[in-house]
């Protein structure tokens, strides 16, 4: 085992970020921040894979769903992230695991140490679950899935884009009380509470029209 030497974030990003990239496909997939990847081709739909840095030193992968028509709250205001750059996790796996985990304390050796396979296995696991999304509506199933995984409470912008995709699937019951729960944990400003509500029942209204094909 190497000396103590945790690794910055540049330093990860150098080694990782060229794999990553060879693996998800540059021609789909722009970084667009370090060791966080976007593909926009599908959107107002984007699929998201990411690193995220953990307490001990660790690295770990994780992938999903940014959403253009999904808000978020900054400082208990309601904001859109409906760009390239501006993709959040909206609904995502946690993969971190001993298997999929990186670690950054021991140098670049401790990091090198088994990083290709952990990286291949990390975007093959994130290609499956979006091949089972395949469409707009597998993808909004899929995310409420999310929702009844272990765990699933502390994900703070889980329910408000599940309350979305029950709402563009046209299950308005279930969407308000997805969106209930998100502004109780979320604790919006009073301002912004019926903006809330509104841009949910501007998605409602368009769950309700007939899809054309």
């Amino acid at each position: 085992m190497s000396d103590f030497n945790l690794l910055t974030i540049s330093a990860v990003q150098s080694h990782i970020g060229p794999v990553i990239a060879t693996y998800l496909g540059a021609d789909c997939f722009a970084e667009v921040k370090p060791l966080h990847w976007v593909d926009s081709k599908d959107a107002p739909v984007r699929r998201v894979f990411a690193y995220a840095q953990l307490k001990g030193g660790v690295t770990a992968p994780r992938w999903g769903y940014s959403f253009d028509f999904v808000p978020h709250l900054v400082a208990g205001k309601m904001q859109w992230h409906r760009t390239e750059k501006s993709a959040i996790f909206d609904a995502f796996i946690d993969g971190q695991s001993t298997e999929l985990n990186l670690s950054c304390m021991w140098g670049e050796q401790g990091l090198l140490e088994g990083m290709t396979p952990r990286l291949s296995s990390a975007v093959r696991q994130a290609q499956d679950f979006w091949q089972l999304g395949g469409q707009a509506t597998s993808v909004y199933d899929q995310v409420v899935a999310l929702s009844s995984r272990p765990g699933a409470g502390i994900y703070t912008q889980l329910p408000v884009a599940v309350a979305f995709c029950h709402a563009l699937s046209g299950r308005e019951e279930d969407a308000r009380r997805a969106m209930a729960t998100y502004i109780d944990r979320g604790r919006p400003r009073e301002d912004t509470v019926p903006k809330l509500w509104a841009s949910l029942s501007g998605a409602l209204e368009s769950g309700r029209r007939p899809q054309t094909v």
